[in-house]
């Protein structure tokens, strides 16, 4: 007869587990929503009834578009301040605006 050996079972432990860093939730693209079209500068100083764009002429429409947004807004905030002006009289078919 075979004798019986004791077998003894080494008990193996698996590693430890590295702490992990959890992940935060991954941020959900804002989805752009589709905007009407840019106003010209042009259109944003007529809005506000800082010009006239029937008087501009070609090189002024150039001008006025490089203007950046800041600009046209402090301009447009010039003729809140100042108040409404006659956009076209007799004598002068510019607003007293420094425009």
């Amino acid at each position: 007869m075979a004798t019986k050996k004791a077998s003894k079972k080494k008990s193996v432990k698996a590693p430890a587990k590295k702490a992990t860093a959890k992940k935060a939730p991954a941020k959900k693209k804002a989805v752009k929503k589709k905007s009407a079209p840019k106003a010209t500068n042009i259109e944003r100083l007529t809005a506000a009834g800082v010009i006239l764009q029937e008087n501009l002429a070609d090189h002024d429409h150039a001008v006025i578009n490089k203007l950046s947004t800041s600009e046209v807004d402090t301009l447009i905030k010039l003729r809140k301040k100042m108040g409404d002006a006659p956009l076209a009289t007799a004598a002068s078919s510019r607003p007293n605006f420094p425009v």
